[in-house]
């Protein structure tokens, strides 16, 4: 075998890394803060909320919210709850538990901005938001599609502390609460006589709610 041949057999091929390189690595647990963390620290309270329940929660007007969701959705951390809300997704949950979890790990700057999220945004809400529902759905004037539509709205006030929800329309109110649409326009138009609910159009679709003299009334039953 020629000394060619043998340097030839001795040359190292070229190889090329098989290591993939993460598209989302995040160097700085810290990266994330102020207002984003204000979202995510929200979000993570809910199944969903609008642009408006975001900015009447955290006190960030409706545009800043809109555009940081919007920044947000396009970095993976939240995304489209149907067409009129937000939700934080798996990497958003990851991104609050780093910040979380990292208090003490940051900078001194940091963690006093992490501490005064904690603070502000994470310890959820003392009040109760019990009511006693019995007292209406007991009544023997009251039909079934009538304690349904109560009975949902109510649930939702016991579970985020708005008295509100939006639905795209009439179908998707049915959708959500499986009364027919049939039964839905008579059982609210009756409900918003008593006084106990009211309907409106915005821009954010249709939103039904209980009125505030219902819901107090229902606390001292």
């Amino acid at each position: 075998m020629s000394e060619n041949d043998n340097c030839q057999e001795r040359k190292v091929p070229n190889i090329t890394s098989i290591t993939p390189t993460p598209t989302n690595f995040i160097s700085n647990p810290c990266k994330f803060r102020g207002k984003t963390i204000d979202i995510l620290g929200i979000l993570s309270n809910s199944g969903g909320m609008t642009t408006r329940e975001i900015s009447d929660h955290t006190g960030i007007p409706i545009r800043e919210v809109w555009v940081y969701c919007r920044r947000g959705e396009k970095k993976g951390i939240f995304e489209r709850k149907e067409r009129w809300g937000w939700k934080a997704t798996s990497f958003g949950f990851l991104i609050l538990s780093i910040n979380n979890n990292n208090v003490n790990t940051c900078t001194t700057q940091s963690k006093h901005k992490v501490n005064t999220c904690e603070t502000h945004l994470y310890t959820v809400p003392k009040k109760s938001h019990q009511l006693n529902l019995t007292v209406f759905t007991n009544r023997s004037d009251i039909t079934e599609p009538e304690r349904v539509v109560v009975g949902v709205l109510v649930q939702h006030y016991e579970r985020t502390g708005e008295k509100y929800r939006y639905f795209h329309d009439i179908y998707h109110f049915c959708d959500e609460t499986g009364i027919s649409a049939v039964d839905a326009p008579s059982a609210i138009a009756r409900l918003k006589e008593e006084g106990c609910i009211y309907t409106r159009k915005d821009e954010f679709g249709w939103k039904i709610g209980l009125k505030v003299d219902f819901v107090e009334r229902l606390k001292f039953c």
